[in-house]
Formats: structure tokens, sequence, C-alpha cells
């Protein structure tokens, strides 16, 4: 890498200087000639690195960065899918919670457990509910979240 860069680096100035001598000597008509000639030849010193890019080991770094974003992209994805599950689960124990107090059930606590679908979203699965067991409510809950009284667990205080 570092000899292509002293390559590159080299031709660069030598093109530079011959154009310089160039200019130096040539008369007034010939220096715009020689002016747009040694534009070009400038031009040409100054790209040629992009032939050698590979030599430069772009493609290495490229390549890492490349994987790195990836990364990057793949533990975001990961935390919003984490903190979407706590979403959830946190507002559909809020919502029991809110509805038990409306209808005048009594509960201590409620624990909502979400699941990953295959169509790739988290859904309210099971519920843990600690207090006085309601069929109305577990009625609510099953018509609102699509929790099925076979996914509820009520316990009471006693750990009935």
């Amino acid at each position: 890498m570092l000899d292509t860069l002293r390559t590159w680096i080299l031709t660069v100035c030598g093109t530079a200087l011959i154009w310089g001598v160039g200019m130096a000597l040539v008369g007034e008509r010939g220096k715009r000639t020689l002016g747009v000639a040694g534009g070009f030849a400038a031009m040409a010193a100054m790209l040629s690195v992009v032939g050698n890019i590979d030599a430069l080991g772009v493609g290495v770094y490229v390549d890492r960065y490349r994987d790195e974003a990836a990364g990057i992209v793949e533990d975001a994805e990961e935390r919003v899918r984490r903190e979407t599950r706590f979403i959830i689960e946190e507002k559909c124990e809020a919502y029991i919670m809110d509805k038990a107090s409306e209808m005048g059930v009594a509960l201590r606590s409620v624990t909502v457990t979400a699941k990953w679908s295959g169509e790739g979203f988290w859904y309210p699965e099971r519920c843990a509910l600690e207090g006085v067991e309601s069929r109305e409510l577990s009625r609510v809950i099953e018509a609102e979240l699509g929790i099925g009284p076979d996914r509820q667990s009520w316990s009471t205080e006693d750990g009935r």
C-alpha cells in the first residue's frame, strides 16, 4: 500500500515538475498548447491511483466497514424488538389494571408476557393476575387482548 502511494505521489510531482519546466522553456505561443496538454497530463497522473485502488487496500476497509455497519443495524433492530416487547407488555398491563378498576375488580398486580409472531410482531400471549378472579374481566382480556382464559393465571394474596 505504501509503495503504491509513494509511486502515485512521485508520478504527480514528476508530472508537475516536467510541466513547469516546459512552461518556462516555451514562448508565449506555446504556453497555451503546453498548458492544455500539461493539464491533461496532470489530471491523468492524479487519477492514476484509481486504477490501483485495490492495491491501496480500500476494498478491505470497505468490507470491514460494511460488516461493522451491518452489525450496528442488527444490534439496533434487536434493541427495537426488545423495547417494543417491553412497551406492549407494559401497555397491556396498564390496560388490564384500568379495566379492573372500572369494573370494581381488586387487582394487586398484572404481568403480561408477549410473544414474537411468525409475521414479525409482538402480541400479548399470557397474563398473570394477582387478586380476586373475575369472569367478566377475564372475558374482556380475551376479547380485547386475545389472551384466552387458558392463558390467564389468577392467584390470590395467599397464593391460590
